[in-house]
This record gives structure tokens, sequence and C-alpha cells, in this order.
């Protein structure tokens, strides 16, 4: 007999005074049309019950497979898609009587405090060339949000745009030209550029490296960690390499299928994994040691269907350790160390190895 799923808790923060941005429970379903009514027949759950926090000046990596939800997480976060339902709580400056900073559920904003939201949340995107309109100048993109929201004072705001380029690595007789004249790693200086032109508290990073070469993507990487300590941000950094995401962030939360499967610091989660799909993840990830071996885990099977997810753990069929009570029941996302959170049934009794 099928045991009832249970839902996932949200994880117990500490230091509620620090959280920048707190997601409850947040889901994202799309519908399933067919025929020429274009019936709803069901669901793709890309984000499916998910819950964590970002603490002021800090960078959580959403890390995963492709197709595991977390580009539609760090969408959903910021109403770019309206979720399904949960709740995204985030410390307002904007919003708050005196400036100092006002926890506010995005999910209730009107559409007039939403517009004001926006200036303390930006986005930067994957891909660098549809990202930028081409028929803008560089000085039109980087100031148009300030344009949209009120904030253009003429020759003020293109003194502030050429410290933004400058900040980028770009020279200020770049202004006038348009995205196709520049390199991939270039245009996404310029998007990037553009998300800071608001002065925002908190960046989502939705693969902002992956089109680019393996040298850009150094450059880029540490641009953003210099832009971090300057501008005092917070980064919410989706990445498919775990490579990337071990170099730029402070906590790593790893998603399978619309759910988060482990969250933890990240050279705790690097070193003691804890879920059997972080370790298979980790023995993936090259080491540059010519001494160490590493044994290459290969997962069986094809990533589940998120519009019709096996029962019990979404992970076992493809997981190795799994058990009777896995197929069955949903496990509970929950806190085994300080600050280190896991589903999995088993995660006390296995011994995971790490990198």
């Amino acid at each position: 007999m099928a045991v009832e799923p249970q839902m996932q808790s949200a994880p117990t923060i500490p230091e509620a005074d620090n959280i920048l941005l707190e997601v409850k429970g947040l889901k994202k379903y799309f519908p399933i049309q067919k025929g020429l009514l274009r019936k709803v027949v069901g669901y793709v759950k890309a984000v499916d019950d998910i819950s964590f926090y970002v603490r002021k000046g800090e960078t959580l990596g959403l890390v995963g497979e492709s197709g595991c939800g977390k580009s539609t997480a760090g969408r959903s976060i910021i109403r770019l898609y309206e979720p399904t339902a949960g709740e995204v709580h985030f410390n307002s400056r904007t919003l708050s009587s005196n400036g100092a900073g006002k926890m506010v559920n995005i999910m209730e904003l009107s559409p007039h405090e939403m517009h004001s939201i926006r200036k303390e949340i930006s986005m930067v995107f994957q891909d660098p060339i549809n990202s930028l309109n081409p028929r803008m100048t560089v000085s039109d993109i980087v100031g148009e949000p300030m344009a949209i929201h009120g904030l253009d004072n003429g020759r003020e705001t293109e003194e502030i745009i050429v410290r933004l380029l400058e900040r980028v690595g770009l020279r200020p007789d770049h202004l006038r030209r348009y995205p196709h004249e520049f390199s991939g790693g270039q245009r996404q200086r310029i998007g990037i550029a553009r998300a800071l032109s608001l002065n925002p508290q908190l960046v989502i990073c939705d693969e902002p490296v992956s089109a680019l070469d393996v040298s850009i993507q150094a450059q880029t990487l540490n641009l953003l960690r210099d832009l971090q300590q300057d501008f005092n941000l917070s980064y919410v950094f989706v990445a498919h390499d775990l490579s990337v995401v071990q170099h730029i962030s402070d906590r790593v939360a790893v998603m399978y299928v619309g759910k988060i499967a482990e969250m933890a610091d990240a050279e705790e989660l690097y070193t003691h994994p804890l879920h059997p799909y972080t370790e298979a993840l980790l023995s993936s990830v090259p080491v540059a040691d010519p001494l160490y071996k590493s044994e290459r885990i290969v997962m069986q099977g094809d990533v589940a269907d998120p519009s019709n997810p096996p029962s019990g753990c979404y992970f076992h069929p493809r997981c190795r350790y799994a058990q009777e009570i896995c197929k069955l029941q949903t496990p509970e996302f929950r806190q085994l160390k300080p600050d280190h959170f896991v589903a999995c049934h088993r995660a006390e009794e296995l011994n995971l190895e790490g990198i």
C-alpha cells in the first residue's frame, strides 16, 4: 500500500535579522494542453515545493542537471514567471517606511509595489546575445532601467553609465556601439552593468557564464565576486557546472526534478555530501591533481519526467542505495547538521564520497 507523500518542510532559518530572501514552498506548474479546445490534461511540475534562504552579502548556488527547474525557480522569485504557489519574502528598503528594511511577500505585492521592488532585485540572463536589444546602443541598454523607473537625469545618468562600464571592464567609447560589435564576454559585461544600474540588493544570475569560453568564464566569475564586495550584493547563482558553482558560492542547493535534494555550505557539501544524487554529480567533477583517482558514478536510466514524476523520492529509480521506503514515501527536507539540509531517508546511515 502506497504511503501518502509528505510536503517538503521549510528549513529552519538561522540569524533571521541577516536574511535578505526567504523562499517557502515555491511551486511553478506549466499546464499541458491538448486538442482543439486546448483542454488541460496535466502539468509539468518545473518547480515543486522548494524552500531556501539567502543571507545578505552571500551567494547561493542553485545547481543541477538541465531541466531540473533551477532557472524557472530564479525567474519565479522575481515573478517573470507567475508562481503557482508559495511565498517569497524579501527584505525591501524601498517598501519600508524608514529605508532600513522590511520583509514583504513578493507574491502579494500589487503591480505598483512590484514595480518598486524591481529596483532592488535584478537579473543577469544566460544568453548575452538574445538578452540585449540589437537596435539599442550600450548607453540605451544600461540606462533603460533608470529611464523606466524615472531616474534618467540626462548628463548625470550618462556619467553613471560610464562609471558602470568602466567598473565591468569596458571603455567610455563603447557607449554608442551596438551589441553585435562586441564579443560574447563583453556582451555579458554589458548585461551585468545593466543589472547594477539601479543599485540592487539581490542579483539573480541565470547561468551567466555557460555560453562563454572557459578563459572568459573565469574572468566573468572574478568580476562578479569583485562587484559583490564593491556593491554589497547578494547572488542567487544558477548553473549546471559544479566547478563554477564551487568557485563563487558560499552555500549550494542541489536540485533534482523541481525539488531541492540537498543544501549546505559549499565546502561542506563538496567534501561531505549527504544525498546520493549530490555524490553522483560530484564524482563527475574533474580535479586538478594527477595523483587523484576518482570513480565516476554512472546513474542508470533517465531523469524523471516532471509531468509524471515517480512516487516517493523522485531520485529512487536511479539511486543505487534505494530501498522500499524510497519508492513509497517522499523524504522530508530536514536539517541533519548545522545549516546542512537534505531530503533522503537514508542520509544518516550512508557514507558518501565527496571531493
